[in-house]
């Protein structure tokens, strides 16, 4: 088997240069922070071969690399002229439609299926079903006689886009949504597939992510032990991220001493950011720590921490959530779609209500003074990983989902539910 793993992003350029700071060398040779690299990973142990494509606006010819981490190859794919064209059209991309056809267009290449073909691709991984991009892959797996896997990792359908996709989700095999609310809401939409429509969220290498010795990591890291260190990580895009909510809430947190809020991640926010933070005067108490690229070192960052937080309008699954607590925290959060899934409020979190900076605060504050409950809930989230979001059980739903879109049979495997397992026959 060998798996085609294509990227939602327009084209290479736009998300990775622009928004992580990635150079095409860095990304082949090191970058491994996306879930792509993760299946590629886990997919390999499994005997199955990988290709991640991007397309590019760099270059006129396809380049092809064996990543320098992973074993899986990487693909970049030059866009054509017609998306070229189309992005000169003002505005192009910022509505929804618009982005809807600049995803399509972007994908628009007259050789890819001879690319597949040649590449000996047997089944397409399509990362968002709600991107433009899915028609036309969905075209060329057709024309190729393959599956084709449809995910959900954050983008949701827009209204104006559904009529499209109520005629075309059904191509196919597959779709996958990260979360409860989004698989119940895709039922909703599209009943006659609902068999199709699985849940299948991220995991945790917990070869990695796990606690470390609190004392040794501040060393290493060079933090000073005298203060108090709480953390947030995800890329800097105010309108999912939310950061500038978390900034305001730290604002009403002036009178706890010692404190320093650590933000990790990289985007193309990080001025506006900074310049909050300047503005409110908490430039000694919030420390922008960068894209942290080594999980070895993000894992250290989690172990000095006392909780995670996280000020998303919006999440997919966040993975982040899962990481922080594969090293025993417990999260603060805000009750948005995506995150109420994985933090159960006074169990493994606490949950803030509307959007709010002051529950916010309240709830950080809560948390920071009550080192038991601190305790109990980290201890509850490690839990909650292990049993629900291990490698073994969510990589065992992914082989599982492969097999059945070649026709194959899948393997009894465990079912994911409130901090237990259940031995199921099927995926259902």
């Amino acid at each position: 088997m060998h798996v085609g793993i294509f990227m939602h992003t327009n084209y290479f350029e736009d998300f990775f240069v622009k928004g992580l700071g990635l150079s095409e060398e860095e990304y082949v040779s090191s970058y491994h922070n996306d879930f792509s690299f993760d299946y590629a990973r886990l997919l390999h142990t499994k005997g199955i071969r990988t290709t991640i494509y991007n397309f590019t606006r760099s270059g006129n010819e396809v380049r092809t690399y064996q990543h320098g981490i992973v074993d899986c190859t990487i693909k970049f794919i030059p866009v054509g002229k017609l998306y070229k064209s189309y992005c000169l059209i003002p505005l192009s991309h910022r509505t929804p439609v618009g982005k809807f056809i600049s995803q399509y267009v972007s994908t628009i290449q007259k050789n890819l299926g001879e690319i597949l073909r040649a590449d000996g691709i047997s089944l397409i991984y399509a990362q968002e079903y709600a991107s433009g991009r899915f028609e036309r892959l969905a075209s060329t797996a057709k024309q190729l006689n393959i599956p084709i896997i449809a995910a959900y990792h954050g983008g949701s359908i827009h209204k104006w886009i559904l009529p499209i996709k109520k005629h075309t989700l059904h191509k196919a095999a597959f779709l996958t949504t990260l979360n409860e609310d989004e698989q119940n809401s895709m039922v909703g939409h599209f009943p006659k597939i609902a068999e199709r429509i699985r849940l299948l969220p991220n995991f945790v290498n917990s070869g990695v992510f796990y606690r470390r010795d609190k004392e040794q990591a501040l060393a290493a890291l060079g933090l000073d032990p005298e203060y108090r260190y709480v953390i947030t990580v995800g890329r800097l895009f105010e309108h999912q991220k939310g950061h500038s909510l978390l900034v305001q809430a730290a604002e009403q947190l002036k009178h706890i001493p010692g404190l320093r809020i650590l933000i990790a991640g990289g985007g193309p926010d990080e001025q506006s950011l900074k310049a909050l933070i300047a503005d409110k005067g908490l430039e000694d108490r919030i420390i922008l720590l960068g894209t942290i690229r080594d999980k070895e070192i993000l894992a250290s960052y989690y172990s000095v921490s006392e909780f995670f937080v996280l000020p998303s309008r919006y999440e997919g699954l966040p993975l982040v959530i899962l990481e922080a607590g594969a090293c025993g925290l417990p999260t603060v959060a805000f009750n948005v779609m995506g995150v109420r899934g994985l933090v159960k409020h006074g169990v493994n979190g606490l949950l803030a209500e509307g959007l709010d900076p002051a529950a916010l605060a309240a709830s950080m504050d809560m948390m920071l003074g009550n080192p038991a409950l601190r305790a109990e809930m980290g201890e509850a989230a490690l839990q909650i990983v292990r049993s629900d979001y291990s490698e073994e059980i969510i990589g065992a739903r992914l082989y599982n989902l492969l097999q059945e879109s070649l026709g194959l049979e899948p393997l009894a495997i465990p079912l994911i539910g409130d901090g237990f397992t259940k031995k199921l026959s099927t995926p259902h």
